[in-house]
């Protein structure tokens, strides 16, 4: 809807032979870059591995766009390519930036490289994000004289909205390294990610090695103007660790009072056969904060859970959990990546 919306308003402020064959081109271009969903009815392994990839890519812009713009000129003549074309630049350009500023991450560089890139400013479903577009794309749609005017002002205010979760996403990372690390722990990499239902709301992450810390703060309105955060150098917090993963449940605290959560990853198996290496390799490469949270032996067989800090969220499900049961001798008996209350 957010994708769609945008490539609406976007078609309705560019020259087109028609406004409302043009605002069906917008909605077609916004969605597809998401054909690659698809993989997700192929198994969960090949959604994660491709989803977001070549078709999110900077080269796949102008290769879309100009897909887009033949089949434009063979079903409505010629004087649709030039519109079709520089509309399909903007609206798939636009898809890769709303795309960009979640933290599933986007392999903007596929095919010379699989590596992901992430703003981190809003979360995978923003409601007032969206909510500004749809109105958009409502209002250029039913008011032809003044409406696209209306649909370009809620695109800037979206576009604000944008840079007020960038600044709340700059003091909740400068939060992290403040209050998550420090110079004797070895972390390594260190990262704030948004939080539905609200920009003020942060998952603080550091991770190292040997140990990954978490915690989870309701920044202060005032600190979208670059205030610091009242009492974020406070050294008073509590650092507890466990071992199983039942979900984070802590809430969302005040700056100066968070509760740091120490996970201490469950050791790893010696070593996995081929099949189970394959796809362990697939998740570790789409994970940003792996954690190996559960390993047993039911029975004889070993079962090795692993799951993304990445997606936490207090009180909810993780999604893109990875469960491998191993039998006696080490080989794979069952794989499924799911969800996990």
């Amino acid at each position: 809807m957010t994708h769609v919306a945008a490539g609406v308003i976007c078609s309705q402020l560019l020259p087109a032979p028609s406004r409302w064959w043009a605002a069906a081109a917008g909605g077609i271009f916004a969605l597809l870059p998401d054909l690659d969903y698809v993989f997700i009815f192929w198994d969960r392994l090949a959604f994660i591995r491709y989803h977001r990839g070549f078709s999110h890519s900077l080269a796949a812009i102008p290769l879309l766009a100009l897909a887009g713009a033949l089949a434009g000129r063979v079903l409505g003549g010629p004087r649709w390519f030039k519109p079709l074309f520089l509309l399909g630049l903007v609206v798939l350009a636009s898809h890769l930036l709303l795309d960009l500023a979640t933290s599933y991450g986007t392999q903007i560089l596929s095919p010379f490289s699989r590596r992901r890139f992430a703003l981190d400013w809003i979360f995978i479903i923003d409601l007032y994000f969206t909510a500004l577009l749809v109105m958009g794309a409502g209002a250029a749609l039913a008011f032809p004289v003044w409406g696209p005017r209306l649909g370009a002002g809620c695109l800037a205010a979206a576009g604000l909205y944008l840079l007020v979760c960038a600044s709340y996403h700059h003091q909740a990372l400068n939060l992290a390294r403040q209050g998550l690390q420090d110079r004797t722990s070895g972390i390594t990499t260190v990262a704030a990610l948004p939080q539905p239902f609200s920009p003020r709301r942060w998952q603080l992450i550091a991770a190292s090695p040997a140990e990954i810390r978490q915690a989870f703060v309701l920044l202060p309105y005032e600190a979208v103007l670059g205030c610091k955060a009242r009492g974020e150098n406070a050294a008073a917090v509590t650092v507890s660790s466990r071992q199983a993963f039942p979900g984070p449940a802590m809430p969302y605290q005040e700056p100066g009072r968070l509760t740091i959560q120490t996970w201490t990853p469950a050791p790893a198996a010696a070593a996995y056969p081929p099949e189970a290496a394959a796809i362990l390799a697939v998740f570790l490469e789409f994970a940003r904060f792996p954690l190996l949270f559960r390993v047993q032996s039911p029975g004889g067989d070993q079962l090795l859970e692993w799951l993304d800090l990445r997606f936490s969220v207090p009180g909810r499900a993780v999604p893109f959990v990875l469960q491998l049961r191993l039998d006696a001798h080490g080989r794979l008996q069952h794989w499924l990546i799911g969800r996990r209350d």
